[in-house]
Order: structure tokens, then C-alpha cells, then sequence
């Protein structure tokens, strides 16, 4: 797969995004292809956590207590909302986006 410059603008990023990217590639070594496809792999690993959760809660909410559903559910969101401030939640989406159409 060819990562560009060109193909990652017209594909949504900002100029600020790219940079931001080729920043991190400066930092820490790589390349623009294996910093997209790790941004990509991110979003899926945020997806699969999120529905998991998710899955907990609907198992909570059929066979539990009212205040273990409310405490799980807290818990839980707040799980979610970790996972996802971890890593950059637009860039890991852009990314996974990008990767998906340049796959296919």
C-alpha cells in the first residue's frame, strides 16, 4: 500500500493530523505506513473493548441487582472512556478509516 501525503489529505486528514503523525514517526522511528496501520489497529482494539463492555452491561441488566447494575454501569463507562483517552480517538479512527478503503 502506498501511505502519501497527498492520499492521507484527500482521504480527511488535517495538515495538523499529518503532522502530528509524522511527529510521532520523527520520535520514535517507523514508518508513515506502520504509523497508520498501529493508529488503525488502536481504533479496532477501542471497538472490541467498547463491545465488550457492552456485552457485560446487557448481562448485568438481565441478571442482576438494581444497585449492582448502577454500579457496574458507572464502572463500566468509565472503563470505556479510559480506553478511549488513551490513544487518540480521531487520528486511530481516520486511520482505521483510511486503511479500510486503501485495503479494498
Amino acid at each position: 500500500m502506498d501511505v502519501t501525503d497527498e492520499a492521507l489529505l484527500s482521504s480527511g486528514f488535517t495538515p495538523s493530523d499529518l503532522q502530528k503523525i509524522k511527529n510521532n514517526v520523527e520520535s520514535y522511528g517507523g514508518t508513515l505506513e506502520e504509523a497508520i496501520q498501529d493508529l488503525a489497529n488502536r481504533f479496532r482494539v477501542v471497538i472490541w473493548v467498547t463491545s465488550s463492555c457492552l456485552m457485560v452491561f446487557i448481562i448485568l441488566v438481565l441478571f442482576s441487582a438494581k444497585e449492582t447494575v448502577v454500579g457496574g454501569g458507572i464502572s463500566i463507562l468509565i472503563a470505556i472512556v479510559i480506553v478511549v483517552f488513551i490513544q487518540p480517538p480521531v487520528l486511530s479512527y481516520k486511520s482505521w478509516r483510511f486503511w479500510i478503503k486503501s485495503k479494498g
